[in-house]
C-alpha cells in the first residue's frame, strides 16, 4: 500500500432520512437479523414492526439481567443473544467497574467499524491529514490472552476490531509498531514507545483515550532521558525490538530536553484526539499546555458495550445514529427517542446493539447541548450510580465533575472514612493555592443540599486538601496492578472504590 492514509480517506455514505427514520430502519434490521436467537424468540422480535412495539415488548435491562445469557455464550452456546457465533469477548475496563464480559458479533463489529472509519475520514478531511505517521494508543498487555470455558477468545486484539484490511493500513501509518501492545513489562513498553515516537518527526495525529496516558509518556521523556539518549546514540535490543541509533532524533530530543517544547520532537503534529469531558477535562487542559500549537479534538463517548457519539466537523459529540439504536431516560424514568431530547437536560443512555444488548442501560450520563440538523449533540457528564455516601450526602460523579471542572490538572475528591469527611487530592507540581481551592470546592459541594446539611450538623468534617507527588502515575500504576490496560483507564473526579491512602501512598 503506497499511502495508507488513502485507505481511510473515504467514509461510508450517510442516509438523507430524518434521524428517527434511520433509527427505525436500523432497529428493524437488527431485530430481523437476530429474531431466531433465544433472546429474540423470548421477546418475539419477529412480530415487532415499529419502535413502539419494541419498547412495549422488550424490557430495559442492566448487565446482571443479561449475565445468564452471556455465561451460556461463554460456555460455547450459540444463538443466545444474537444469531450466529460469538467472535470474541471483551472485558470492560472502566475506572468504576471491570470484569464484565461483553460479547461481539460480526454485525456488531461492523457497526463499530462504521463509526470508527467515518470519524477517521472526517478527521483527515478536517485537518488535511494525508501523509506522515499517527500514534494510536497502545498500552502494555495487562495479562496473557485468555479464552472462555467454551473456547471463545477474550480480547481479540486489533484484528478483531478493525478487520484485516484496515489493520494493515493502521500498521503502516503507525509511528509505533502495533506489536508493542504485547510487551508486558511496563518499563520496556514505555521506553520502546518513547524511542519510536522520538524517531517520528513526521507525526501528524495522536489518538488516545485518556489524557493521563499521554501525560505519563511526556513525563517519561524526562524521567528516562539517560536511557533514551543511550538508545538514540547507540541503539540496542529491547524486548525483541532492534533499535537503531538515530543522530537526528537524538539532536531533536536534546533540544526538547533543554526547552521543554514538544515542537522540537513533532513539528508537524496537527491534532490530538482524547477524552476531554467530565473527569477528563482538567487533565486534557493540562495536556494541551504541552502542545500550544496543536488542536485538541475531544473524543466521543465509546465504551466496550457500544459507540454512542463521535465528533462532527465542529468537534462536537454527535450521536452515531448509524451504529446502534438509542433511547434516553431522564431522572424521572421517562424514556425519549433521539429526536425528542430537550436542550440542557441530562439523560442515561440506553442502547440496542447487534452484539446482543437490547435496551441496555449503559449508566452513561449525557447532557443534550444542541442539534446538528435533527441529530442530537451530547456531552458526557459522568456515570449514573457512581455515588459517595458517608452520612446521606449522596455525592454523584456528574455533580463532583462540575465542581472540579475549572481546576487544571489532576483533581480527585476522595471519602476519608477515618475523618468522616472528604479530601481533595491535587498534584503538588500544579497547585500552589490549595487553601483557596479547598474553600472554593467546599462552597460548590454545599450546592448539594444534603452535603450542606451534613456539614451544618457537623456530621461531615470540613473538606481538606492534600498535595500528592505524581498522582496520575500512582493511580495508573495501581489500576495496572488490578489488571487494567493503561490506555483504557480514566482518572475519575470522584473516588468511590479503594482506599485513597493506599493508592496514593
Amino acid at each position: 500500500m503506497n499511502n495508507p492514509w488513502q485507505h481511510f480517506s473515504r467514509g461510508f455514505n450517510h442516509s438523507p432520512l430524518p434521524v428517527m427514520a434511520q433509527q427505525r430502519d436500523w432497529l428493524i434490521k437488527c431485530l430481523r437479523l437476530n429474531q431466531d436467537c433465544a433472546y429474540g424468540k423470548r421477546y418475539n422480535f419477529a412480530d415487532i414492526r415499529q419502535v413502539e412495539d419494541f419498547q412495549n415488548a422488550v424490557p430495559i435491562v442492566d448487565y446482571e439481567t443479561l449475565r445468564p445469557w452471556i455465561d451460556q455464550m461463554a460456555e460455547g452456546q450459540i444463538d443466545q443473544l444474537f444469531s450466529g457465533d460469538t467472535l470474541a469477548f471483551e472485558t470492560t475496563g472502566g475506572s468504576h467497574s471491570g470484569g464484565k464480559l461483553i460479547p461481539y458479533s460480526s454485525a456488531g463489529l461492523n457497526d463499530f467499524r462504521y463509526a470508527l472509519l467515518n470519524w477517521l475520514a472526517q478527521l483527515m478531511s478536517q485537518f488535511e491529514l494525508a501523509q506522515g505517521t499517527a500514534y494510536w494508543a497502545l498500552s502494555p498487555a495487562a495479562a496473557k490472552p485468555r479464552t472462555t470455558a467454551g473456547g471463545v477468545v477474550i480480547g481479540g486484539g486489533d484484528a478483531i476490531y478493525l478487520g484485516s484490511d484496515n489493520l494493515m493500513a493502521f500498521a503502516q501509518m503507525s509511528a509505533v509498531p502495533l506489536s508493542l501492545g504485547q510487551v508486558a513489562d511496563i518499563d520496556d513498553w514505555q521506553l520502546l514507545t518513547l524511542y519510536y515516537l522520538i524517531c517520528s518527526p513526521d507525526l501528524r495525529l495522536i489518538s488516545i483515550w485518556s489524557p493521563s496516558f499521554l501525560l505519563q509518556l511526556l513525563e517519561g521523556l524526562q524521567v528516562k532521558k539517560k536511557a533514551l539518549l543511550t538508545l538514540l546514540t547507540q541503539g540496542s535490543d529491547i524486548a525483541g525490538h532492534l533499535l537503531a541509533a538515530n543522530s537526528t532524533a537524538a539532536l531533536n530530543y536534546k533540544h526538547f530536553l533543554a526547552s521543554g517544547k514538544t515542537e522540537y520532537l513533532w513539528p508537524e503534529l496537527k491534532v490530538i484526539s482524547c477524552w476531554a469531558d467530565a473527569s477528563s477535562k482538567p487533565l486534557s487542559v493540562q495536556l494541551m499546555h504541552h502542545f500550544p500549537s496543536v488542536y485538541l479534538q475531544p473524543k466521543g463517548l465509546l465504551s466496550t458495550e457500544a459507540v454512542i457519539t463521535t465528533p462532527n466537523q465542529q468537534n462536537q459529540q454527535q450521536l452515531c445514529i448509524g451504529s446502534n439504536f438509542y433511547e434516553f431516560m431522564d431522572g424521572n424514568g421517562e424514556v425519549y427517542l433521539a429526536d425528542a431530547l430537550t436542550i440542557g437536560n441530562s439523560y442515561q443512555v440506553i442502547v440496542t446493539t447487534n452484539s446482543g444488548l437490547y435496551r441496555y442501560n449503559t449508566a452513561d450520563m449525557v447532557q443534550c447541548i444542541g442539534y446538528q440538523n435533527d441529530i442530537p449533540i451530547l456531552s458526557f457528564i459522568g456515570r449514573s450510580g457512581v455515588i459517595s455516601d458517608l452520612v446521606g450526602e449522596k455525592l454523584t460523579e456528574p455533580f463532583v465533575n462540575r465542581c472540579l471542572s475549572e481546576i487544571s490538572g489532576f483533581a480527585m475528591l476522595c471519602p476519608d472514612y477515618q475523618a468522616m469527611g472528604y479530601v481533595l487530592l491535587l498534584d503538588n507540581t500544579d497547585c500552589r493555592e490549595i487553601k483557596l481551592l479547598v474553600t472554593l470546592i467546599e462552597r460548590r459541594l454545599c450546592n448539594n443540599p444534603q452535603y450542606a446539611y451534613a456539614r451544618q450538623l457537623s456530621q461531615l468534617s470540613p473538606l481538606t486538601g492534600q498535595l500528592v507527588e505524581s498522582p496520575v502515575s500512582r493511580y495508573l500504576s495501581w489500576q495496572y496492578a488490578q489488571g487494567k490496560r493503561l490506555g483504557d483507564v480514566k482518572v475519575p473526579g470522584l473516588l468511590t472504590y479503594g482506599d485513597y491512602q493506599k493508592i496514593f501512598k
